[in-house]
């Protein structure tokens, strides 16, 4: 990796949201009440709670040990709405959205992570909730690529994603299709997890008309069998550049030039 070439950047990316966390083992002391207690701990910053559909894990939501009563999973959101912190009894991460303003690049998505995670440390050794014991590290790049650049139907996917193409002389019958759906994944180094890949047809949401856009998403899985605090941060450098490398080696370099902006 040392004699590789320096990472590429962009002064436009069409970032639109970015996910960054992990999941741990359950903490069995986690009640209903603490729920309140720990967006104290961000309600400066975070002002809004919110209640979210808990997320399953191998189809299992995480519920209450004793009762079987499901714990429900809290949003944090900020003044601005583009931050938020997710907390459920196994899972926590920090989001940034687009909603106007740029995005903020890496070192700030990782950094706000990483006061987050503090502060929740500090909250579960309080209340002598158990130990966090980190299971997988998730860091996912969403992007929005709206309809009219580069791109109007699926025969002009080539334009932003080089290697998807639809030729309609090749096809006696079948039209051009009315939406395209595509998946790849690719195994990260030494068995520290997955980049999975999608490429899927969606719609703008922030701009009010929820106009037709392409939803190019990047996603890295994983962690190792070290999961110390210094590992995790490795895993996250290294998720990072692989879904930056990915996003550049996948989509169109005209692209990158001429609407992205490259810089390397």
């Amino acid at each position: 990796m040392a004699t590789m070439k320096p990472l590429p950047s962009y002064k436009k990316p069409p970032v639109d949201e970015v996910v960054c966390g992990f999941r741990f083992e359950p903490l069995p002391e986690l009640k209903v009440p603490h729920l309140g207690l720990l967006w104290d701990r961000f309600r400066q910053e975070y002002p809004t709670a919110q209640h979210a559909i808990p997320i399953a894990t191998d189809g299992a939501l995480p519920v209450d040990e004793l009762t079987g009563v499901p714990i429900p999973r809290m949003w944090f959101i900020s003044k601005a709405d583009n931050e938020l912190i997710q907390f459920q009894m196994d899972r926590f991460y920090f989001n940034w959205r687009r909603r106007g303003d740029e995005y903020p690049r890496y070192a700030s998505i990782i950094q706000k992570f990483e006061n987050a995670k503090s502060q929740l440390d500090a909250f579960i050794d309080e209340f002598h909730l158990g130990e966090v014991k980190p299971l997988e590290c998730e860091l996912t790049y969403i992007n929005l690529i709206p309809q009219g650049v580069a791109w109007r139907s699926v025969k002009d996917l080539p334009n932003v994603i080089g290697d998807l193409t639809w030729t309609s002389d090749k096809h006696e019958f079948l039209s051009v299709p009315a939406n395209i759906a595509w998946h790849a994944r690719f195994e990260l180094p030494d068995g520290k997890g997955w980049l999975n890949v999608k490429l899927s047809e969606g719609k703008r949401k922030v701009d009010g008309n929820g106009s037709p856009a392409l939803v190019f998403e990047l996603a890295a899985k994983g962690l190792g069998d070290d999961r110390s605090v210094a590992a995790m941060r490795d895993w996250f450098d290294l998720a990072h550049e692989w879904i930056v490398r990915g996003f550049t080696d996948l989509t169109a370099k005209e692209m990158q030039q001429k609407i992205w902006e490259r810089e390397q």
